[in-house]
């Protein structure tokens, strides 16, 4: 499975993704350039952007943008067609 189609999977699985999220489970390092490079531009979808607080563990704060698909009428021929590719992706597979 390639970085779009576990990074798609995850998002319309209604679960949100932060550096965190990003860097652990896709290797992806620099997030907030590859939702736009993968995800939004290719499929013409808006994820909304959450900006978190929180401390580090020596005290000092610090915040990160927690990115989330919103299913609504603007994303909804981009959630379709995120859905197609990951089924198209899926027969690829076993076909392979």
């Amino acid at each position: 499975m390639t970085r779009t189609q576990a990074l798609a999977k995850h998002l319309l699985a209604g679960k949100s993704v932060s550096i965190k999220i990003a860097y652990n489970y896709f290797g992806i390092s620099n997030i907030s350039r590859e939702v736009i490079r993968l995800i939004e531009r290719p499929f013409n979808v808006t994820l909304t952007r959450t900006k978190m607080e929180g401390k580090t563990k020596y005290g000092s704060y610090c915040n990160w943008i927690e990115y989330r698909l919103v299913s609504n009428r603007l994303n909804s021929k981009g959630i379709k067609n995120l859905k197609k590719f990951i089924l198209e992706s899926k027969s690829k597979q076993k076909v392979s």
